[in-house]
């Protein structure tokens, strides 16, 4: 009997992830496909689609209380500096070492940030955490991520949701002007999965804290922009973020052997 029981909630909590999944797809890609990249507001509502639907699913199947559940995740602040030192410290050590390599190798850095701006990295941040990765991360790693791992396990559930994760913003590479569009679209493949591994990483070391989750995405976002690593500001050339992207990969390779 509880044989039976067990292979019914399986069924029916692979059904809401299918669900969730086909959801968030449908309503970003409208919103996306509606503003065609020129309405902001559009594009912003699109990035909400994980968030929504999660949000939504949540309330329908599991009430006020489990509402209350994914919420609470935003507010495990209580971690430890480590982290809150590795979010923002491997944020900014990366990029700033893909540039010195790209430099190295005979690369040029075409533009650059005004130094005397630099102040609006903290406005640019919180724009990013609250109109961009608060709508991504409750979705992602607060529904998603937590049911997957109960079928895959860890690993294979942060690859997978990394794959769909890269998959979702394939409208955005399509959208004229839209910064995607100077990435190879295996690049940024390459990139999700990366993320998705780290974020799995910290979601689960810590308690299954949201709030280190969005700070980590929202730092990384801020700082590939503020650095002078996308091809807009290296003459078109694409080696910073590749080696970024690779630097990123040897972070990721060293926590699963040293297990941290």
């Amino acid at each position: 009997m509880n044989t039976i029981v067990n292979v019914n909630m399986n069924k029916k909590n692979l059904s809401r992830l299918v669900l969730f999944f086909a959801i968030t797809f449908i309503f970003s890609w409208m919103a996306w496909g509606v503003g065609a990249g020129k309405n902001a507001v559009l594009h912003v509502i699109g990035t909400f689609g994980p968030t929504l639907t999660a949000l939504i699913l949540t309330l329908c199947y599991e009430g006020s209380t489990g509402l209350q559940s994914i919420l609470s995740r935003l507010l495990r602040w209580r971690l430890g500096c480590r982290w809150y030192i590795f979010v923002f410290g491997s944020t900014i050590i990366i990029p700033v070492l893909a540039i010195l390599i790209h430099v190295w190798q005979g690369g040029i850095i075409v533009q650059t940030n005004n130094p005397n701006h630099w102040y609006l990295i903290i406005p640019a941040f919180f724009q990013i955490l609250f109109f961009s990765v608060l709508g991504e991360e409750i979705g992602w790693r607060g529904y998603a991520l937590p049911r997957m791992q109960k079928y895959f396990g860890p690993f294979l559930a942060s690859v997978l949701l990394g794959l769909v994760w890269g998959v979702w913003h394939l409208p955005l590479f399509l959208i004229e002007g839209n910064f995607h569009q100077q990435i190879p679209f295996s690049l940024f493949m390459l990139q999700s999965i990366a993320l998705s591994i780290l974020l799995m990483r910290l979601y689960n070391r810590t308690s299954e804290s949201l709030l280190i989750v969005h700070l980590f995405h929202a730092a990384s976002n801020t700082f590939l922009g503020v650095f002078p690593i996308m091809p807009e500001n290296t003459g078109g050339s694409l080696t910073p973020l590749w080696i970024a992207v690779g630097l990123l990969w040897i972070l990721v390779c060293g926590l699963i052997l040293l297990k941290k």
